[in-house]
């Protein structure tokens, strides 16, 4: 199946997600081994950073729609944190730590 071509809002997007996934990487160490975020926690910080820009739902200027947009490239940037969490552990361990050694009920 072929796919359309990316719109260039996608690719700005993109760009944009990729530029501050960098950006936490440098600001966080990219080594670490992620034992201590839970899905739980990855939701919390999704969650935070998806609605840091609420203020007045009814009257949006132009700011408000920048910040929006910077929330969302920041929050697509934490998700994507926390897959790439997922994808490590997995690949230093064989499963992540918050995964159970019992197998699941047939």
């Amino acid at each position: 199946m072929r796919h359309p071509p990316q719109s260039r809002w996608q690719q700005k997007v993109f760009e944009d997600v990729l530029k501050e996934r960098r950006y936490q990487e440098r600001q966080w160490d990219p080594n670490v081994d992620d034992n201590l975020n839970t899905p739980w926690m990855w939701c919390a910080y999704i969650c935070s950073y998806a609605t840091k820009w609420m203020k007045n739902p009814h009257h949006w200027t132009r700011e408000d729609t920048e910040e929006f947009y910077d929330r969302m490239i920041q929050t697509s940037a934490i998700a994507a944190a926390a897959a790439e969490s997922i994808l490590r552990q997995r690949e230093a361990h064989g499963k992540t730590f918050y995964e159970s050694d019992a197998r699941p009920e047939q």
